[in-house]
């Protein structure tokens, strides 16, 4: 089973960053909140574009700080040790923040290079988050 979700994943490593893209907006573009979205959906979980939609108009990449994405994962979800399947990782550095989906043991997310990744979970730095 586990080898059929990475592989169902296996379009969106590559997409470049771009605020605001989401994987099928026909621009081969997403950003890190939107993948996440994405492959929540995938995995049948909720996805919560709709239900925080409001960065986009309250944030610029500019403005958007890693204590206002602490923040919103400590307040929408709990923090958890052990990543499983559909975890919200928290890869933070001191002046950017970004995100990444747990999947099969992996980390899909956004490199500093700007493109798409799957990492293994042991090689990413990261918080984990459960957010229902």
């Amino acid at each position: 089973v586990g080898i059929c979700i990475v592989t169902a994943m296996n379009d969106l490593v590559g997409l470049e960053y771009c605020w605001g893209a989401h994987p099928h907006d026909g621009r081969n573009k997403t950003d890190c909140f939107q993948l996440v979205c994405e492959i929540r959906t995938r995995l049948g979980l909720s996805d919560h574009r709709e239900r925080y939609s409001w960065a986009y108009w309250w944030f610029t990449p500019e403005t958007l700080k890693p204590r206002h994405v602490a923040r919103w994962l400590l307040q929408s979800g709990k923090r958890i040790k052990m990543p499983k399947d559909g975890a919200i990782a928290l890869l933070s550095q001191a002046d950017s923040a970004a995100l990444g989906t747990v999947v099969n043991g992996r980390v899909i997310c956004i490199a500093p290079g700007g493109r798409v990744v799957s990492l293994p979970v042991d090689r990413v730095k990261a918080y984990y988050f459960w957010v229902d």
